[in-house]
């Protein structure tokens, strides 16, 4: 496997919001930020997307701020906020030396959106940028998968996905679990031609993270298995995981 990653073009910003609707965590996710911070504070996304969890969180007085690869997404973004409320820029946040301003309240990584830094050197500077961009009180809230089932596949892993009426979505995955990767190939049917989009992953076990984090200036403050902060166990198949600066 070649660990290159591909950013979301436009037939897979087309569909991202039916793979991940609204009532996706979206709401236990923006109840779960606005209960760690203070009115108006300042909030940076990696990865914001289309806005699923920026634009909730900027309708609640928090300055949003993101940072996405994806051109065809922040267009997306764009159609969604009419107001302009979310400053966002395109940029690769697990290149070194990303400046957003920093002095931020909050920083968010998302819905497994580490594991596109597809190998331990841009994990690593994908924190180094965390740290950097955080106030010194700040604090930097994870959300993953815990890739213990996955890193035990012996064969490709094959599923379909309903987008709408018309359209569903072909999904295959394959894992190297000698450099932790999963590649994950999409093909949409929705009566054109069918179209093919592939995306890297470099799975991470929580422990392992933690570990990249100190490293790069960051320690484990919590850990939940959920939104809901419910218990982290050996059974949950997510963590949320939130970290402070080593000052």
């Amino acid at each position: 496997m070649i660990a290159q990653n591909a950013h979301y073009n436009e037939k897979m910003a087309s569909v991202y919001e039916q793979m991940y609707p609204i009532g996706f965590d979206t709401d236990a996710a923006v109840e779960y930020f606005s209960g760690m911070l203070k009115p108006e504070a300042k909030v940076l996304e990696l990865g914001i997307g289309t806005g699923r969890i920026a634009l909730p969180m900027a309708e609640r007085g928090f300055r949003l701020h993101g940072v996405d690869g994806s051109e065809a997404m922040l267009a997306k973004l764009a159609e969604h906020d009419t107001e302009s409320v979310v400053t966002a820029v395109l940029g690769d946040f697990t290149q070194p030396d990303l400046d957003m301003g920093g002095d931020f309240d909050l920083v968010t990584l998302v819905l497994n959106t580490f594991f596109v830094a597809v190998s331990r050197e841009a994990q690593l500077n994908c924190l180094r940028n965390v740290r950097d961009q955080l106030a010194e009180n700040g604090r930097f809230v994870l959300e993953a998968f815990d890739p213990s089932p996955y890193h035990v596949m012996t064969k490709p892993d094959f599923s379909m996905r309903y987008l709408n009426e018309t359209a569903i979505m072909l999904d295959t995955m394959m894992v190297d679990r000698s450099q932790q990767l999963m590649v994950a190939t999409h093909t949409i049917v929705d009566g054109g031609p069918p179209e093919t989009t592939q995306h890297v992953l470099r799975y991470a076990f929580p422990l392992e993270i933690d570990l990249l984090a100190e490293l790069s200036g960051l320690k484990l403050v919590e850990r939940w298995g959920g939104w809901h902060q419910q218990p982290y166990m050996a059974s949950s198949p997510r963590h949320v995981s939130v970290y402070e600066r080593v000052n």
